[in-house]
């Protein structure tokens, strides 16, 4: 294709669309209420050129309002996204030096938040940006539970995000989003359905693949189609881009309009078709003439892939080479890698001098290809003193790629791989992800698999649990002999975070991997924590018999291995399997060793959190008095040391007491100082549940209208979650706290509504309960006829669910329940029925028999030769 220079030309055909935007950036600002549009639309439709026009526009015309930009790439980490528009808010430019870029962030988040928690701030938002600052003790008190770490540090994006739009609208574009993590996706939906009260709109750009992978993207908000221009705007643009020669004769620009189909691109194509085949051509005055008599030979693009082609088809050979290597470093590309590039073949010279022609003949070849729109000169790099340059059509680039041999394209990666690990001394967690890339397709496994899984301990650190995962599969999947310990940390590591993502066969198998490995080479107490880990997924999904096993066995390793830490863990999770079971009294002895030994040892995070759990088992006993003095001082520690989400649950535990005891005066007092607490750290979720129980304190306390306003506000958080199943509880509680007070019309809402999200998400046991709770609201309903079937139908649902998960604690309940409700029904006199009673109240008390039968575990000496029957561990 020509070389010519096409003017530029304004936006056509997009004005109702530029007109929407518009309108959403005014919705935002006036009613303070956050928008989220979507640009869908097929390759060069013209998403980032309508994207480009509103954004200069609020430039030129919205002085006060800030712009971030940033653009997604395939592969890239999830966080990434955010990382680049955090760097623009903070102006902390890549490769600034880490001292400079951490107090450049301490004092831009001062002036945002001021003073209050700038440190905690810090330590979340520093991890976007792959900068370390130290724990707090709330920070410190959130290690075990990635979770809520991960909400946490959501909730912390989003507050500083909706305090940074107090004074200035916020504009937040997102480029080519088909290309994003999962992760990536999720955390964009989360600001988007939870941001409140501040002047934010966030756009996001993305090819109709988006779609298929998110079915339900950004439920709710402003999605917009990219349609074609019609043929009207097609010409309207065609004669602006065709302006520098006059008067145009109808027939070319119909054969244009006709083939273009409405593509901006395939438009800006033609014209340089024109070019090549002569029926444009540049006169002396250099106006640009036509000559009409060659258009039937014009060979026209007919597909955007065509005009793609033609176009790289154009390029000299010299130039083409260089876009080829250019493209295996990605979207963007640096000069000095392409200079390393040139000299493959090459032998060094006795005197190296006189060869930065190269690099002066490079520049001049990118200049000429930025002005011909197939590069883009970057105003930052991310390789330190380095010229960068972008792609402008990525399509190109794609097309490139795939064009460039095979063979030729490993060396390239390899060459691109060393240059890039000399030039990157401090390394964030994308360019870990690209080294370990550049190396695997340069045929160097064994550095990639090393450098895949240090992503993944970062990518784990931040609790981006999906992207974790892939960057620890594909380490341990390259990683070679002779790494024993890594292997040993990755698979520790793999195993948690697909535990935490729900893969738990996947985590069942990682962690079987690292129990083989450390039994191989006798490491007691590797197989210790594999155990452990074996364990506690079993007790996760309700196979209890098989988590107590799993949790001996450990116990065992560690004694063998005298790791005092690591057996007062193990009794501490062999109490829960108990408690799960029902056996207070039992849980209570392994709970009161843990803290015994906790206490030995001196931590007093770990001490209050086996006080929170004595004092469950005291309060699930009955025990009021023992579990109110258990949990003060589980909170007097938490205090101490400033763990703040441990005093938020624990004051809400201390309200459950008092509301189990009858005194809801004083459990909603203690309800809303956890409420308070719970909103100082951002946490929505404890926000919703605590929200609830002081919701069910009111209606007892007879302040009904309190109780609704309580109950919708958590409603409301609950919904702005992003997690399906943590809202279906919530709901679930709704429905339990109307059905007490006999509101059985909004119950069977809620419930209805709980039950919905537990299928979407395919939550089997909460679903479980769910039915168990319809059978109750619905019987409770006493209405007879249709609505006793209904009831029935539920509690058998609920039993089959339980029967083929194998979650017996939960079966034998819902077979009590089911069976009190036949006790209670008004043909409860007919035989048929009572018998069917009598046998779901037998089939729920064998099964607790069997539990009990199999405690046969005992608390074992911490020192000794065995710990179970039929473990023997080895000295």
């Amino acid at each position: 294709m020509s070389e010519i220079h096409l003017p530029a030309v304004p936006l056509v055909g997009r004005g109702p669309e530029l007109r929407e935007l518009e309108d959403a950036l005014a919705r935002a600002m006036s009613a303070r209420e956050p928008q989220l549009v979507t640009l869908i639309g097929s390759p060069g439709i013209g998403k980032t050129r309508l994207l480009d026009e509103l954004l200069v526009r609020l430039r030129e015309r919205e002085r006060r309002t800030r712009v971030y930009r940033a653009q997604a790439r395939a592969n890239a980490p999830a966080h990434g996204l955010v990382q680049r528009v955090l760097r623009q808010r903070f102006r902390i430019p890549e490769n600034t030096p880490v001292a400079e870029a951490k107090q450049r962030l301490r004092d831009e988040v001062t002036a945002v938040i001021g003073n209050d928690r700038v440190d905690e701030f810090l330590f979340f938002l520093g991890a976007y940006l792959d900068l370390d600052f130290e724990d707090s003790p709330f920070t410190k008190a959130l290690e075990d539970d990635p979770r809520e770490l991960r909400r946490v540090s959501q909730a912390v994006l989003r507050r500083a995000i909706e305090l940074d739009g107090q004074d200035h609208p916020i504009v937040i574009a997102f480029d080519d989003l088909h290309h994003a993590q999962d992760d990536a996706l999720e955390l964009v939906e989360y600001l988007a359905g939870s941001l409140r009260d501040t002047s934010v709109l966030i756009l996001v750009a993305a090819r109709p693949e988006l779609l298929a992978r998110r079915v339900d993207w950004a439920k709710g908000s402003t999605r917009m189609e990219l349609a074609p221009l019609t043929s009207d705007d097609a010409a309207s643009l065609l004669l602006k881009l065709l302006e520098p020669a006059g008067d145009v004769p109808n027939e070319l620009v119909d054969t244009a309009v006709d083939v273009a189909a409405g593509s901006p691109y395939l438009l800006e194509q033609m014209v340089r078709t024109y070019f090549d085949a002569g029926v444009l051509r540049v006169g002396e005055a250099g106006a640009w003439e036509v000559d009409l008599d060659r258009l039937d030979d014009a060979q026209l693009p007919l597909t955007v892939e065509q005009a793609i082609s033609a176009r790289i088809s154009s390029l000299a050979p010299a130039e083409r080479e260089l876009l080829e290597r250019a493209s295996t470093m990605g979207g963007v590309f640096w000069l000095g890698a392409l200079v390393a590039l040139s000299r493959i073949e090459a032998k060094a010279p006795e005197l190296w001098g006189g060869h930065e022609s190269v690099v002066a003949h490079y520049e001049d070849m990118l200049a000429s290809l930025a002005e011909r729109d197939y590069v883009l000169p970057m105003p930052d790099s991310t390789v330190p003193g380095e010229p960068e340059f972008a792609f402008k059509h990525n399509l190109e680039r794609e097309m490139l790629h795939r064009l460039t041999n095979r063979t030729q394209m490993r060396r390239y990666h390899r060459v691109v791989a060393e240059w890039l690990d000399l030039k990157l001394p401090t390394r964030g967690e994308e360019q870990l992800e690209m080294l370990a890339h550049h190396y695997e397709e340069g045929g160097l496994e064994q550095r990639a698999a090393l450098l895949y899984l240090d992503a993944g301990d970062r990518a784990r650190a931040r609790y981006a649990n999906h992207k974790a995962a892939e960057d620890f599969e594909q380490g341990l999947e390259l990683l070679g002999e002779g790494e024993t310990r890594r292997r040993l940390d990755a698979l520790h590591g793999y195993g948690d975070v697909l535990q935490l993502a729900g893969r738990n066969e996947e985590a069942l198998t990682a962690f079987r991997e690292m129990l083989e490995c450390a039994f191989r080479l006798d490491l007691k107490a590797k197989g210790g924590v594999a155990h452990n880990r074996i364990g506690r997924l079993y007790r996760s999904i309700g196979h209890l018999d098989e988590a107590m096993r799993h949790l001996g066995t450990g116990q065992a390793l560690f004694v063998a291995s005298d790791d005092h830490r690591g057996v007062a863990s193990s009794i501490d999770d062999i109490g829960k399997v108990h408690w799960l079971r029902g056996s207070y009294e039992t849980a209570e002895r392994f709970f009161s060793r843990s803290l015994d030994l906790r206490r030995e040892l001196g931590d007093r995070r770990s001490i209050a959190l086996s006080l929170n759990n004595l004092g469950v088992v005291h309060q699930d006993s009955g025990r009021f008095e023992q579990a109110r003095r258990a949990f003060e001082e589980a909170l007097y520690l938490r205090q101490e040391i400033g763990d703040r989400p441990g005093i938020a649950q624990t004051l809400n535990n201390l309200g459950t007491i008092h509301q189990d005891d009858g005194d809801h005066a004083r459990a909603a007092e203690l309800f809303r100082e956890a409420l308070e607490v719970a909103r100082q750290v951002g946490d929505r979720m404890r926000q919703a549940v605590v929200l609830t129980n002081l919701g069910e304190s009111q209606y007892r306390l007879e302040r009904p209208e309190d109780a609704i306003a309580t109950l919708k506000e958590a409603e409301d958080i609950s919904s702005t979650l992003g997690d399906r199943i943590l809202e279906g509880e919530i709901l679930r509680g709704l429905a339990k706290a109307h059905y007490l007070v006999n509101d059985f019309v909004t119950a069977r809402d809620y419930i209805g509504r709980s039950i919905a999200l537990f299928e979407q998400a395919r939550g089997k046991a909460f679903l479980g309960v769910a039915f168990r709770t319809l059978g109750e609201i619905t019987a409770a309903a006493g209405w007879g006829g249709d609505d006793h079937a209904r009831a029935r139908e539920a509690f058998r649902r609920s039993i089959s669910i339980f029967e083929e998960l194998g979650n017996q604690i939960e079966l034998s309940q819902s077979l009590e329940t089911y069976a009190k409700f036949l006790e209670s029904a008004d043909d409860r006199t007919d035989p048929v029925v009572a018998h069917e009673a009598m046998q779901l109240r037998g089939r729920a008390d064998d099964i607790r028999s069997r539990l009990r039968e199999s405690e046969s575990y005992e608390l074992p000496p911490l020192e000794g030769e065995s710990t179970q029957p039929g473990v023997e561990p080895r000295h």
